[in-house]
């Protein structure tokens, strides 16, 4: 997020500090619902497999893989989003510089937020590629599903 965000030498000087937290929680959030996504798609797959006997291919565990994974970004980013503002909201400005200006400061945090936006970007587009070859799924669900499976 450095990159994105001017980031002064010492804490107290941090500016955006509100819109650091909230997009790095958010951003959190998002990666967290997509993870959990990646489990309850295939362990729902196979549920439906002995429940009511169907297969289990790349055609039915594709979709139901990029819908649980657009439910997961958006459930896990409403929810950290939440999470985030009851936490600070009796909190300090100081304290929001501090939590914002350790966040950027933190060299794996920051590996780590490039290259969540770069799966990210990458799967929305393969997503969204796969929705136009006549794939069963809108294009938004598409992209957002396809931005958490990357």
């Amino acid at each position: 997020m450095s990159w994105l965000f001017p980031h002064p030498p010492y804490a107290e000087d941090q500016p955006l500090s509100h819109q650091i937290l909230y997009f790095h929680t958010i951003r959190s959030g998002a990666m967290m619902g997509a993870i959990i996504a990646q489990i309850t798609a295939p362990s729902m797959a196979v549920v439906e497999r002995y429940r009511h006997n169907t297969q289990i291919t790349r055609s039915t565990l594709g979709p139901r893989l990029f819908t649980h994974s657009a439910r997961g970004i958006f459930i896990g980013s409403i929810f950290a989003a939440v999470a985030t503002w009851g936490r600070m909201r009796a909190k300090e400005e100081i304290e929001w510089q501090d939590r914002a200006w350790r966040v950027i400061e933190n060299t794996g945090q920051v590996d780590m937020d490039r290259w969540t936006l770069v799966g990210a970007a990458l799967g929305s587009s393969a997503g969204l590629w796969g929705a136009r070859q006549g794939k069963t799924m809108s294009m938004g669900k598409a992209a957002l599903g396809g931005a958490g499976v990357g």
